[in-house]
Formats: C-alpha cells, structure tokens, sequence
C-alpha cells in the first residue's frame, strides 16, 4: 500500500512551470503577469527589466523565457 501511495504523491507533487508576458514589475516584490488565455497573477519575484516573458513555477518568477512565437491548436 504504501508504494502505491509514494508513487501517487510523486505525480501529485510536480511543479508546473508555464511562460507569461510581463505586464507590470511592481515595488512589492511581485511583477503582474499574462498568461495565454489572458488571466493575470501577481507572481512573487521580480523579472529582470529587459524581460518580456517569464517562467512562472507554482507562482513565483523562476527565470526569464525567451520570446518565441506561439501558437495555440484546439483539437
């Protein structure tokens, strides 16, 4: 029982890490992002000022992400 739970926490305890567009970097510490559906958060951490994208991870600015395009496909 207990390696099946192990395995479970394992899926259940991943970061996730997503790309959004710098809106605002604000005095607080924490800079306003855009996803791409066009939600915002204020995410702790402030991106660097040349910065257009960053990676978002569990809702801190973990880095800064490269402005490529994007395309969105719905099946």
């Amino acid at each position: 029982m207990s390696n099946s739970l192990t395995r479970f926490n394992q899926i259940l305890n991943k970061n996730t890490r997503t790309i959004a567009k710098v809106i605002e970097i604000n005095s607080n510490g924490t800079t306003t992002v855009e996803f791409s559906d066009s939600s915002q958060i204020a995410a702790l951490g402030k991106a660097d000022d040349a910065a257009i994208n960053v990676y978002i991870e569990n809702g801190r600015v973990s880095g800064t992400a490269a402005d490529l395009p994007f395309s969105e496909l719905e099946i």
